[in-house]
Parts: structure tokens; sequence; C-alpha cells
């Protein structure tokens, strides 16, 4: 795979996607703080498994056969960290 960049051109594109997922993840974790309140509000739990497969599912698909693995990997991690949140600023309120 010829890419015509040298490895740092390769990298600072890198570096530019990185902050790019960084930022749309903080986003992501400021609406957590809706859905937690929301929960709250009606007296639900943080751990919604069927909502968790669901958007694996959904989000690996976008990655196709070569990346689903790496995605699902991914966003298990994300919305351990997202529970994680939910948990911890239901417990400051």
């Amino acid at each position: 795979m010829e890419t015509g960049m040298n490895l740092e051109e390769i990298r600072q594109e890198i570096d530019s996607l990185d902050k790019q997922i960084a930022q749309l993840l903080c986003r992501r974790m400021e609406i957590t703080k809706k859905v937690a309140a929301y929960k709250k509000e009606n007296n639900l739990p943080v751990y919604h498994p069927q909502r968790e497969q669901a958007v694996i599912e959904k989000v690996s698909a976008l990655g196709g056969r070569e990346y689903s693995d790496a995605l699902a990997a991914v966003y298990q991690c994300i919305m351990g960290q997202s529970k994680a949140l939910q948990r911890q600023w239901l417990e400051q309120e």
C-alpha cells in the first residue's frame, strides 16, 4: 500500500483525527449527563444491556468486515466509561 506520504505526514493526519475523536467523545460524555438525569428522574438503572448491545452492533456494522471487531471493542470501552460517569454523576446528586 503506497501512501505517497512520509511517516511524519501520516502521523500528523492521525494526530488531527485523534483531536476530532477526542472532541466527539467529550460531546458524547456531555450527552451522557442528560441520560443520567433522565434515568434518575424516571428511576431507571444505569445499565441497559439491550440498548448497549444494539449500539455496539450498529456501530460495529459501520466498520464492515475489516473493522467491525475493532469498533465493537472500542465501543465496549466507551460504553463502560459512559456507565461509570453516569454512576459518578448520580452519586454526586
